[in-house]
């Protein structure tokens, strides 16, 4: 049977009112939305319906949010958006390093979160890049081409695991800020943020002089990393 084009997605979210909200307001902008309100209710629902895309709370009843992220991150392709009242940084580092894809604090904007979900939808549907670089998140390492590994500090490690989801694509000044907890208002993270990114490339280049790190700025944009496909 034919797919039909619109994403599919599930709202695990345990307080009612706002679980409705959302799922209205996301099935007018052409979603096909349902909500549950725990990891059980999940799982009945992937069992028996397609399902391209979760959107989580990380504080429910029984299994947590954090959890049920990496259940589906090591078990299934479906995307992850996190939609959560925790927004310190290291809650931010948690979800990401979680599997999440992406992580927006409450309240939302609505229009905002369509366009991620939109954003997410499209990645999902197409084949994934290769590159010659390798990120090990877990161990906060990068692999240059050449198989030297470069020991990563917490906040490029969250900058190029973002960059390794958007291969080949623009990605936000405002998307960089949100992925490294930068606020993009703050007078002082433009600066901050070149100035992560060129200690960055410096030291890939002290460590790989043969491989320069393939991020580059996009003027009135934000950044690229320029995939190398391997043949």
């Amino acid at each position: 049977m034919k797919r039909d084009k619109k994403l599919h997605i599930v709202i695990v979210e345990d307080e009612l009112e706002l679980r409705d909200n959302i799922i209205i307001i996301l099935a007018s902008k052409g979603f096909d939305v349902r909500g549950v309100s725990d990891g059980t209710a999940l799982d009945e629902v992937l069992a028996t319906q397609p399902v391209d895309i979760v959107i989580l709370d990380l504080g429910l009843p029984g299994e947590d949010g954090l959890k049920i992220a990496e259940r589906l991150r090591n078990n299934s392709k479906i995307g992850v958006i996190m939609l959560t009242a925790r927004g310190m940084k290291q809650d931010r580092i948690l979800g990401l390093d979680s599997g999440a894809d992406n992580y927006f604090v409450k309240p939302v904007d609505i229009d905002e979160l369509a366009a991620a979900i939109n954003s997410l939808g499209r990645r999902i549907a197409r084949p994934p890049v290769i590159t010659s670089w390798h990120l090990n998140v877990e161990a906060s390492c990068l692999h240059t081409p050449n198989g030297i590994s470069i020991q990563l500090t917490a906040k490029e490690c969250l900058l190029l695991q973002l960059m390794f989801k958007h291969l080949g694509e623009n990605v936000s000044r405002t998307d960089v800020f949100q992925a490294i907890g930068e606020p993009p208002d703050d007078n002082y993270s433009n600066p901050r943020l070149e100035v992560l990114i060129s200690r960055l490339r410096s030291k890939a280049l002290r460590f790989d002089p043969a491989s320069p790190l393939p991020l580059r700025a996009r003027h009135n944009i934000g950044y690229i990393f320029l995939a190398k496909e391997k043949l």
